[in-house]
This record gives structure tokens, sequence and C-alpha cells, in this order.
């Protein structure tokens, strides 16, 4: 993106902006169904009116975090007095967006002034891993910001640095501190590490000068940080419980495994192999420009600048940091990704063109998905309208804009960036029905079950919390399963229930033991193999989309769960 064209950077800018904004109070904002876990834990330690201990209504979740996350949840809620996603997600966003405003600094900085500063600012925020988490509440932005800040500030206020200084090692203490509170103690190891490799490297390799010079204020900086950690443990009364559930099974037990260690690492699901694609994973769309950039960056090794070297540095301690736990997750890398983007900003015009047309060619794949996605949903609907102009609008620009990059060879490179946040603006646009009144239960149903307990029949913890937020007037409870003979059912017998069917089918309708209070529509995120394959049959509407159904169980009849 030459300087000639920075206004086209800001006008995406602010479309990146208004997409990080544009649906964090949905329920269908991209997400992990994890979330619904912090969400409860927050509600419950801001209704319990202290701070700590934190509250779960499951023991083995109640210190799964350190308890930074859910206090900000309590503070942007005011004590739970706003409690809707909105308010609860939007400090996640605003840190993402902070985040990006330090890969600019970094870009401008190391690169051709403004114009590389906004490719890489664009470049982490159309990583498909920061759009997924990092403006919801189950996120990875308040850890990337406290972690990634002191490694930005000697950067950038202090590059030509030979080592560090008694008030840098304090201010970098402070802020890795926050960061351990928000995560673990154990992520003091990445910036202390990748510190300690700037600062020998500073040093010429010189191990005895390092030792003198640097060693003493690291291990300040690390005492600090762990000493902001340690006070959960002070100010919490349950500090015994917080060893056993956060120390010895959250972090001590991700690192040991019940099988073979060696297995585990070199197959399965968790395994080394998807682990080490998570730069990949986490780059989205823009994966081929990221591999790209790693296979220049490897050839080109012997030219690359300072700075990018010691990008280079925080990518591998942080990679290989995460290898010897047993549990190995692609967002673990998120806090490396700044890095990430400011080097693809630094090598942006040496990044292959074919590579965005790759992006290009993808995202209008799935633009036009999700085009046929509504057409599907207005079919369903009996040609209702669902859509307003503007999601027609938004599918035609992102579809429009991928072509004339295709066919523009001296803008392919910045058509792919304008083209993934028009994309993610139209998911947002495509779920425009199901955050209206369709997906919503009508304010008849919601009075009725003013002051009602409605059980939510679901194997996954924490599912019920998303329905205090469709009826927030009534009293929603998971309901709990025990399986007899292979059939699940409910262990209590409750009035009101909600359950999931396939959208279109009726049934329930016809049966004598149950009424039907309410519906709502809802779109099925989490497909599994056999209703994929009858997709590929033809049948979309059912596996596709779903209703949430509020059901009255009436008296004298046997309660099982649909």
């Amino acid at each position: 993106m030459r300087s000639s064209r920075c206004w086209l950077g800001v006008a995406v800018l602010l479309l990146a902006v208004f997409v990080y904004l544009q649906n964090i109070g949905s329920e269908h904002a991209a997400t992990n169904p994890d979330e619904l876990l912090y969400l409860q834990i927050t509600r419950l330690t801001a209704d319990s009116g202290q701070w700590l201990p934190l509250q779960s209504e499951r023991e083995k979740h109640r210190n799964t975090k350190p308890p930074a996350l859910f206090w900000q949840g309590m503070v942007s809620t005011d004590g739970g007095e706003n409690w809707d996603l909105w308010h609860l997600r939007y400090p996640n966003a605003l840190y993402t967006l902070a985040i990006a405003g330090m890969v600019f600094l970094l870009g401008r900085r190391f690169g051709e002034g403004n114009s590389t500063g906004l490719v890489g600012a664009l470049v982490y925020l159309a990583f498909f891993g920061v759009y997924r988490h990092g403006p919801v509440l189950l996120t990875s932005a308040p850890e990337t910001f406290w972690l990634f800040s002191p490694l930005f500030a000697l950067l950038y206020f202090d590059p030509k640095a030979r080592g560090l200084s008694w008030p840098w090692a304090i201010a970098c203490g402070l802020m890795i501190g926050l960061a351990l509170l928000y995560k673990s103690f154990a992520l003091v190891i990445p910036p202390v590490a990748v510190l300690s490799w700037w600062g020998l490297r500073a040093q010429d390799y010189r191990l005895g000068l390092w030792l003198r010079s640097d060693f003493p204020k690291l291990m300040l900086m690390s005492g600090l940080a762990l000493g902001i950690f340690a006070l959960w443990f002070v100010l919490d009364p349950e500090r015994y419980l917080i060893f056993n559930d956060f120390v010895w099974k959250e972090n001590v037990g991700k690192i040991t495994t019940g099988g073979n260690y060696l297995a585990n690492l070199l197959w399965g699901k968790h395994s080394i192999w998807p682990y080490s694609f998570g730069w990949l994973t986490n780059a989205g769309l823009l994966a081929p420009a990221v591999l790209s950039l790693f296979g220049i960056s490897f050839l080109r090794r012997s030219t690359l600048s300072s700075p990018e070297k010691k990008m280079w540095i925080l990518l591998g301690v942080f990679f290989f940091f995460f290898i010897p736990f047993s549990a190995r997750y692609e967002r673990y890398l998120l806090p490396a990704m700044p890095a990430v983007a400011v080097l693809c900003a630094l090598r942006w015009r040496e990044i292959p063109r074919w590579t965005f047309r790759l992006t290009l060619v993808t995202v209008l794949l799935v633009a036009v998905g999700l085009g046929l996605l509504a057409a599907i949903l207005m079919e369903a609907l009996a040609g209702d309208s669902v859509y307003s102009w503007t999601f027609w609008l938004v599918l035609g620009g992102t579809m429009a804009v991928p072509l004339f990059g295709l066919f523009r060879s001296s803008w392919t490179r910045d058509s792919a960036l304008a083209s993934i946040f028009l994309l993610y603006a139209l998911y947002g646009a495509f779920l425009e029905p199901l955050n209206g009144p369709r997906g919503q239960y009508d304010s008849a149903v919601r009075q009725e079950m003013r002051g009602q307990t409605v059980m939510v029949p679901r194997l996954y913890n924490g599912r019920d919390e998303l329905y205090r937020f469709l009826l927030p007037a009534s009293e929603v409870r998971d309901a709990p399963f025990k399986k007899t003979e292979g059939v699940e059912k409910l262990m209590e017998e409750p009035k009101f229930l909600i359950i999931s069917r396939p959208f279109g089918d009726d049934s329930l309708d016809q049966d004598p033991k149950l009424r039907v209070v309410g519906t709502r529509l809802n779109f099925n995120q989490s497909l599994r193999g056999p209703q994929v394959w009858d997709i590929l049959r033809g049948n979309l509407a059912p596996n596709l989309f779903a209703e949430d159904v509020i059901l009255e169980v009436l008296p004298s009849q046997v309660r099982s769960a649909p």
C-alpha cells in the first residue's frame, strides 16, 4: 500500500473498526462455546457482591482463569447491572484495536512510514484468529496486549539499546504482571526469554557481560510480574482451592498426560503438527501470504534488519514454549501474531501476488456461500422479507472488490485486505435476521415466562447462560443428565424446557404431552458428520438453521429429554 494510497488504507481501517464493533452484541459472533462458561463465572461473581473468591456452578470450573478477565467483565457491566454481551465484550474489542495501534507504530517506524504502518494494522485485524478471539469475552486480547506491550516499547522507544535499564525493567515487570493476572503465571517465561535473547544478542552473546548487566534486571522484572499474579493468592480467602484448581489442574495438568507423552506429541488432535500450522490457522484468509513470508524470510535471513530478527526471535520463543504442554492449541500463538503482522507489513511488496489472488478467490467463494445461505433462509421462510437492502449491497461489494483485485494486478494486494473486512461485514449482515426479532422470543412469550424456571438440557456446561440474555425475567437453569441403559434422561422433572429442533420440524406441536410456548430462529454453527452428508444430499435448511423451542411439559407425563 503506497503512500499515495493511504486514503484507501484509512477507509479500510475505518471499515475494520466498524467490523470489530459491529457484531459483539450477538450470540452468533465468531467465538468459542467455552465463552458461556466464563460469562457464567463473571455473572455469579458479580452477584456475590465480592471480587473474590470467583464463583461457579461447577466446582471444577471455579478457578479456570485468574480473576482479571472476570473483574473486567464486572466493571464493564457495572457489577452486572448492564448485563448484555456488548458490555461484556467491548473492552476486549478496544484491547484488540490498541494492539493494532502498536503494530501500526512499529510498521511506521521500521518501514516506509504511515503506509507500512497501515498495512501492519490491517493485516493484524484481518487475521481470522484475531477476529474470532479478539472481541469476545473468551479472548486472547488482554494478555496479548500486556505481553506484547513491553516488547513493543523496547522496539519502538529504544531499538538500539544494548541492555535493559532499571526503569525499563520495572515498567516491563508491571506490564507482564497484568498479563499473568489475565491468563497464567506460566506466561512470565516467554517475554522474559525474548528479552533475555535480545539482551544477549545486543551484548554479542558475551554471557558474562549479560549476566552482570541484564540478568539482575530480568530477575526484578520476573519478580514484579509474579508478585502481581500472587495478589490473587493474597486476596482470595480460598487460596488452597486456587492451588488445587488452577496451579495443579489447569497448569501442571496441561504438561502431564495420561498416555504416552511421545505418542501424544507426534499423533492426535493436540499433537505438534496441527499446532505447527497455528500460524496459518490464525492468519485465516491471509494464510498463503503468511506462509510465503516465512519462506522469504528464511531465504533472505542474512539480509533481515535488526527489528525483523528480533521479531523472529519472539515468534520462535512463543512457538517452542508451548510444545511441552500436552494440549497445544493454535490460539496459544495469538500473543505472537502482532509480530507476524509487522513482519508482513515490512515485506509486503515482496510477498508474491499469487498468494493474495488465492485470498481473493477464497473471499469470493465464501461470499457466494453466504449469499446462498441467505437465499435458503428466505425460501425456508416462504419468501418473507428477511434481509434489508444493506445485506445485498454488502454482498455486491464483497464480490466486486475481489474481482477488481483479480483483474487489476496493481491493486491485488490492497484489495485482499479490503475484501477480508468486507467479508467480515457481510457475515455480520447475514446474521441480521438472527439478531433481530426472528432470533428472539416475542414479548408475549417473555411475559409468560416471567418468574418461571426454564431448564436447558445441554451436556455442555454453561449452555444455559445464553438463554439468560433471551429470557432475562426467568430463572434459567442447566438441567443435568444421567444415562440409563444408553438413554440420556433428565435428572429432574421440569415444567418448562428449551430444546433445539431442525427448522421446519413441527412434530413437537402434535405431541399431546407437550405445549409449544414459543420459538426463535437459530443458526447451526456446529455441524456433525451426518448433517454434512444430509446437506450434500440437498437437505439444507433443516441442517443449517434450527429453532430453539420453549416447551411446557404437561402434568402426569413421563419426563425425558426430547
